[in-house]
């Protein structure tokens, strides 16, 4: 990852040599600096030396000292919550149980994975749990993409709705001089449209390997991991539920705080921190 951020921004500091100089005016409109869409100037070329090519990565980590600590907070917190095994007890627990209830299981199961990339930007994340998922649904009467899409699918609407997803929405409206998560009524518009899209999607070609299986992708999925896979002894215990209660209070805090007070990068991680001790 550090040698592809390098060579980028090596290729940044060749194109000044290249591409001319130009500049923009800019105004400040309701707290915002905005550009001038007419103001377009071009200047004396100042192309980047060596020097500053290893300047650049000090005082740009200064620069944005803020949204880097934002990150490292927050996914941090994410990690130790993941660490604890609350988030994969309670997955494998509600896919135990909606495992006798297949009418449920595609929607209830999609609006949990599709919560935790609205969210809390997770997705990555979720990529474990499709071998939990894909017995199941095999269990069921349904194929391996079922299980794969219902992970897939559920986190890539939440991850692209980013109601609070405070690692692509959060930071580019920092970057935009915008309020903090505004336009959140619109997110959530468009989470629900495509959330509800997702869910007829994966449980209309579920039904149809349900009455024939000759329609089913299984690719390489070996039926016999199915008792192996739900029966890994992970149990939902009561210290799980502490903390998974804890952190959904933390993010109706970070919802209210957000909502209600202004707050931004500088309190959304102390409030997310705060995960930490558990």
């Amino acid at each position: 990852m550090f040698v592809l951020l390098l060579a980028i921004l090596a290729i940044c500091v060749v194109f000044t040599y290249i591409v001319p100089s130009g500049e923009y005016a800019r105004v400040e409109v309701n707290g915002r600096s905005v550009v001038q869409s007419d103001s377009f100037q071009y200047t004396d070329a100042s192309p980047i030396s060596f020097m500053g090519f290893l300047n650049s990565i000090h005082t740009g980590m200064v620069d944005s000292a803020s949204i880097m600590f934002f990150v490292l907070i927050i996914g941090g917190s994410y990690g130790i919550l993941s660490a604890t095994g609350a988030m994969e007890a309670f997955i494998v627990t509600l896919a135990r149980t909606l495992g006798h209830r297949e009418k449920w299981l595609i929607p209830l199961m999609m609006l949990f994975f599709a919560a935790g990339g609205s969210l809390i930007g997770m997705f990555e994340e979720t990529l474990p749990y499709i071998a939990i998922l894909v017995p199941l649904a095999v269990a069921l009467g349904f194929d391996a993409m079922t299980g794969a899409a219902i992970v897939l699918l559920g986190a890539s609407v939440g991850f692209t709705s980013a109601v609070m997803n405070p690692f692509t929405i959060g930071i580019a409206q920092g970057i935009a001089e915008l309020p903090p998560f505004s336009g959140m009524g619109l997110r959530i518009v468009i989470f629900i449209v495509m959330y509800l899209t997702a869910v007829a999607f994966v449980y209309r070609h579920a039904m149809k390997v349900k009455k024939n299986h000759a329609l089913g992708i299984y690719g390489s999925y070996d039926p016999a991991n199915i008792d192996q896979m739900m029966s890994k002894g992970v149990v939902f215990e009561r210290r799980h539920k502490v903390i998974l209660t804890c952190f959904m209070l933390n993010m109706v805090t970070i919802a209210i705080g957000v909502i209600e007070f202004g707050w931004y990068i500088t309190e959304m991680p102390d409030c997310s921190s705060c995960l930490v001790p558990l």
